[in-house]
């Protein structure tokens, strides 16, 4: 009958069709926070951010106080504009079960993606973001501009 019988499809039923609905939310949210994280809204409010504060950082291995008052600050707008846009395209959202979720399928995630999600969650992550921006913003005004791209617009599938 053509039938292979050691696979776990009827005939005429997909693969999209097995995915249970853990599967398709995870899917879905991963997506809208891909799109997410590309919006211009998204890169102005993260880039205002760094530039606001960038100065503050140093190479020191000491860090000052005012790093986690600007960190939190950071946690603060930046989960607020994601947990907020979420919510608008995803009304059930919930930003502790999306955490655990990409935690527990970690090697689901666009590399880029967990990164920019792990920056809420680690603050020597956030600290090399920090001094990374700075210095970047320091060589375009030398004599050797660079452009200054995010790494949360490279590699990702716009959808």
């Amino acid at each position: 009958s053509g039938i292979n019988a050691e696979c776990p499809l009827r005939p005429g039923e997909d693969v999209a069709h097995k995915s249970n609905d853990k599967d398709i939310e995870f899917d879905t949210l991963i997506g809208h926070l891909q799109d997410i994280v590309l919006e211009v809204g998204f890169q102005d409010l993260q880039d205002g951010f760094l530039s606001e504060h960038s100065d503050e950082f140093d190479e020191e291995e000491e860090n000052k106080l005012v790093y986690m008052e600007i960190y939190n600050s950071y946690i603060t707008k930046i989960e607020g504009y994601i947990s907020k846009r979420l919510k608008d395209l995803h009304p059930s959202f919930q930003m502790d079960l999306l955490l655990s979720m990409i935690q527990s399928r970690r090697d689901e995630v666009d590399p880029e993606l967990f990164d920019t999600l792990a920056s809420f969650a680690d603050f020597v992550l956030f600290k090399e973001t920090m001094l990374n921006y700075k210095s970047q913003r320091d060589n375009e005004m030398g004599e050797f501009p660079t452009l200054v791209v995010t790494s949360m617009a490279c590699g990702l599938p716009r959808s």
